[in-house]
């Protein structure tokens, strides 16, 4: 079977409703600390590479540094030891992942105008598959990914199969994004976005 897009159609299309964005809306951006200076300083004569629990040497493999062949021997060690002296920032699994610290980038506030709440059900789960999903949603929650909640608004979620043959949930957005505010200046999204950086 063939993979086939879809797009949407004009008619379902959401276009977000022009309005002024309220003041507690606005992303607040600050600098508490300036970041720059807790990195560690970088030596022209590279060490050797130290496997540490986040950045082993299967992971560093698998990056694709070693075996580059666009880089110099001496590049491939300096990005090696950037790697290494900055493992925090890469995230493997789930588990690793992390959030923005809020005291640099406040939580995204999405303003709506008056609407009719949504309830749309969900794709049921196939039996098979069903263990699988209650765990995906139960390491969700558990890392801080989702949050439980007795909104009135239900949106349509769904499995898709991945190549290694797991499957990955996913959130029907269209949605959810109807009823929402326009703003006319820009605002960093990233506030909230799921990294292991800071």
């Amino acid at each position: 079977m063939a993979d086939t897009l879809l797009y949407k159609s004009v008619d379902k299309k959401a276009n977000p409703v022009p309005a002024v964005l309220p003041e507690e809306a606005k992303v607040r951006r600050q600098f508490p600390e300036d970041p720059l200076l807790s990195l560690p300083e970088l030596s022209p004569f590279p060490t050797p590479f130290v496997p540490s629990d986040r950045l082993t040497q299967e992971r560093l493999e698998s990056l694709g540094i070693l075996d580059n062949d666009f880089l110099l021997p001496e590049e491939r060690a300096l990005a090696v030891n950037v790697l290494m002296f900055n493992a925090k920032a890469i995230s493997f699994t789930n588990e690793e992942m992390g959030t923005l610290r809020d005291d640099y980038f406040s939580p995204v506030i999405f303003p709506l105008v008056e609407h009719e709440p949504w309830a749309r059900k969900s794709i049921p789960i196939p039996p098979g598959i069903r263990e699988e999903v209650i765990q995906q949603v139960e390491d969700n929650v558990r890392l801080g990914l989702w949050e439980p909640s007795d909104s009135s608004y239900r949106t349509q979620w769904f499995c898709v199969a991945k190549k290694d043959g797991k499957v990955s949930l996913r959130c029907q957005t269209s949605i959810a994004t109807t009823p929402r505010v326009e703003e006319s200046t820009p605002v960093l999204i990233s506030c909230r976005a799921i990294t292991s950086g800071w």
